[in-house]
């Protein structure tokens, strides 16, 4: 086996096209395995540039770096499927030599969508902690829901908990809001019997399998997906379940199965700590019962300020123990602040009065944390009246004090948000009208802009009817009272009257609000006209590119079947007379040169006549003169039967028409005479020997386009055999001497290239009959 051999074998067996490109981009040899197709391509690749491939745009760079830095390099591109997705390829190029290369194309499409999804799932991993971060507890649950619902493009989602045999959900919605809880009974459902890890994934028919169940009995709800929820403590029994339902049949997505864990997880871990807190507020009523009934006491403050006595209480809030806080004075158990307040203001009122009462305070604890106090304190005298101690209690206000700070910061975080959203509204730039009742009751500037107003109040209490056009009012109408009855947002795109009278084209998008206590419509609106323009004058460029590309079709169509005739019919005489010169050559008889000679001008005369009809091919096929203009049938059809009047004599023939329905058309009129004589002449050539040929040509106008039949009553074709043959060049159906195969061929090219269209419809024995639609009126 020689190198050439092993090397093409060796070539045979790899999977991935392989290239041998100069500097200058030009593939010098390339090996394509018989099964890749992954690539369209056309003819042979030796010898284009690879310039020549706009999905290349940078290949002729990348093949220079690497010869000029003896470097290999990887560069991709990617090419539209047959589906609408694209192909993605990565090319390996290696140095191969001083001014070439080696490129190995790999196809990378399953890699490159296996990146997509990971991106699709870490995006859909983040939206799920992002859509969660700022919330606990009931709008913690929400948030979730409502993000399950989107993950899983569902209709609706819940998360429910099972409570005495039934199920009572915590939170339900749609994909865009919250709907109010409802509760389901456990027995004979998909829930009725769950375990940990369990997935339940019905994607159909749940009114036909649960029919009595009250989730499913509407049959709206036909496809579920769901999976249960348990309690860190309690995995034996699932304490509910978070589902997804959909009105129509569904299909699982990759990782599906841990995006429900993860939103699992999140719901089972939140419903755990609501329920411990509530379980801690239970605890923490029970003890602010005792400790509303239980006064914290310093039981006693003696003359000079001392404590003699403390409640257990105050320990235990304070963390001194018995023997620190005994003997010392009262005021040093103060903040510095709160020490001088009470030594100057409020004690020496105290001794006057002989008591106080919620005193705000500030007691500092053993370990250093403060806490926040009201002070309540009266004197106990003896029977002489003389100050014998104080009984003083502290009410902790620590909480109290903190959660108002809080709620002043909320106050004033709530003023700063709604200063934000009505500045974000004034400046937004979507127009934006808010109605209500059928009445415009707040617009922003640039729905004033939008609809040509000098001020808002040009705006303000006009129907919202008054702005849309006639040819959107219904549409309008119906999108209004949907927003109302299915509290769903309506998006959609309709003409729009400004007030100077202009109209333009806008996108709605309407969504159900509560505007001063009562429900109302706010509308965003954009001005599209400059792109619904765009869109007609792409539809208009479509419909001109299709026709175009149909014109080039059919002529591509016809020089491929004018090259192959060609290399045929002009290949076989050529080849004779070389051979017969190979003869003169060889034998000088006289004999042998008559022979040669007379067969010479046999052969050159054939030759001759295959150019002549090669030429009218060509002179049909790229006619130049094609100039339209108003030409009468009638007219075309007499200067003919004028040249075949002889014929139709001797043949005893009669050609009848019928041009009543129309006579005139604008058309070339070399065509028109052209089409007609090869028509009319070949039903004369196929005229049936055993009776006169009759020839009716006939206009008529049907479905506003104009059409042609020239019928005849003779040979037949039999379409069934040559139907799909009938108009190709060099067909011939009969014995005739005289039949080339050009003249129907002519016909057809002449007809479809003024974007008409030429039939036949025939019978053996019975004659044919050539249908040309030329167009509309």
């Amino acid at each position: 086996m020689s190198e050439i051999d092993v090397k093409q074998s060796l070539l045979s067996v790899v999977k991935h096209p392989i290239f041998r490109i100069d500097k200058i981009g030009q593939i010098l040899e390339c090996h394509i395995h018989q099964g890749f197709d992954a690539i369209p391509y056309k003819g042979n690749l030796v010898g284009r540039n690879i310039d020549e491939f706009d999905y290349l745009p940078n290949g002729i760079d990348v093949v220079r770096y690497c010869i000029d830095n003896n470097k290999s390099e990887v560069t991709y591109f990617s090419v539209p499927a047959e589906d609408g997705s694209e192909k993605y390829f990565e090319v390996e190029i290696e140095p191969s030599g001083s001014d070439e290369v080696l490129a190995i194309v790999r196809e990378i499409t399953n890699r490159k969508r296996q990146e997509a999804e990971l991106i699709q799932y870490y995006n859909l991993i983040q939206n799920i902690y992002q859509g969660t971060a700022s919330s606990t507890g009931r709008t913690f649950l929400d948030d979730l829901t409502l993000q399950l619902c989107k993950a899983f493009n569902g209709d609706y989602a819940f998360i429910g908990l099972f409570e005495d045999g039934q199920l009572n959900t915590v939170s339900r919605a749609t994909y865009n809001k919250m709907l109010e809880n409802e509760w389901y009974d456990v027995k004979e459902s998909p829930f009725e019997s769950l375990h940990r890890h369990d997935i339940i994934n019905i994607p159909a028919d749940c009114s036909l399998l649960y029919p009595d169940h009250s989730l499913f009995r509407s049959g709206e709800i036909q496809g579920l997906i769901g999976i249960p929820l348990f309690y860190a403590e309690h995995e034996e029994k699932p304490a509910g379940i978070m589902c997804v339902m959909f009105q129509k049949y569904y299909h699982t997505f990759q990782h599906y199965d841990k995006i429900l864990q993860i939103f699992s997880t999140r719901a089972a871990t939140e419903l755990d700590r609501v329920r411990r807190t509530r379980l801690l507020e239970a605890s923490e009523e029970k003890f602010k019962a005792l400790y509303l009934n239980t006064p914290a006491l310093f039981n006693s403050i003696d003359a000079e300020g001392r404590i003699t006595e403390a409640g257990e209480y105050f320990l235990e809030t304070t963390g001194y123990s018995r023997e620190e806080v005994i003997g010392k004075m009262a005021f040093d158990l103060l903040t510095p602040e709160s020490k001088t307040y009470g030594m100057s203001k409020v004690f020496p009122k105290y001794v006057q009065t002989g008591y106080c009462k919620n005193v705000p305070f500030q007691l500092l604890k053993k370990n250093g944390e403060i806490l926040d106090v009201l002070f309540s304190s009266v004197v106990v005298k003896d029977e002489n009246g003389k100050f014998q101690k104080s009984l003083t209690s502290l009410q902790d206000v620590t909480d109290i004090n903190k959660r108002r700070r809080e709620i002043i910061k909320s106050e004033s975080r709530v003023s700063e948000d709604a200063q934000r959203l009505q500045s974000l509204f004034d400046h937004s730039p979507v127009g934006i009208i808010i109605h209500s009742q059928g009445i415009i009751k707040k617009v922003n500037a640039e729905a004033v802009r939008l609809t040509k107003a000098k001020s808002a109040k040009e705006i303000l209490g006009k129907s919202p009817m008054d702005f849309i056009h006639p040819d959107s009012q219904d549409v309008a109408k119906q999108r209004i009272h949907n927003i109302y009855t299915k509290k769903t947002a309506h998006r959609n795109e309709q003409k729009f009257n400004c007030l100077d009278g202009s109209v333009i084209w806008i996108e709605a998008m309407g969504t159900l609000i509560s505007y001063e206590g009562e429900p109302a419509v706010q509308i965003a609106i954009y001005d599209i006209t400059d792109r619904k323009i765009a869109q007609e004058k792409i539809l208009e460029d479509e419909a001109k590119l299709k026709q175009l590309n149909e014109h080039l079709k059919r002529q591509n169509n016809q020089l491929e079947e004018f090259a192959h005739i060609a290399s045929h019919n002009l290949r076989a005489p050529i080849t004779n007379m070389m051979s017969l010169i190979q003869i003169k050559e060889s034998d000088q008889d006289a004999a042998t040169e008559f022979f040669v000679w007379e067969n010479l001008k046999k052969g050159v005369a054939d030759l001759d006549e295959t150019i002549v009809e090669l030429n009218e091919v060509v002179k049909t096929s790229w006619e130049l003169d094609k100039r339209k203009k108003k030409i009468s049938l009638q007219a075309v059809l007499k200067k003919i039967l004028g040249s075949v009047k002889s014929e139709l004599i001797e043949m005893e023939g009669k050609i009848t028409s019928d041009f009543s329905e129309f006579d005139a058309i604008i058309y070339p009129k070399v065509y028109l005479e052209s089409i007609l004589i090869n028509l009319i002449t070949n039903a004369l050539k196929y005229a049936d020997p055993k009776r006169p040929p009759i020839i009716l040509i006939k206009t008529y106008i049907q479905n506003g386009v104009k059409s042609m039949e020239v019928k005849d009553n003779g040979l037949g074709i039999d379409l069934s055999k040559f139907g799909k043959k009938i108009f190709g060049l060099r067909k011939t159906f009969h014995n005739n001497q005289d039949a080339r195969g050009v003249g129907l061929f002519i016909t057809k090219a002449q007809v479809e290239s003024m974007g008409g269209t030429i039939r036949v419809e025939s019978e053996i024995g019975k004659g044919s009959n050539f249908i040309i639609n030329f167009g509309e009126v």
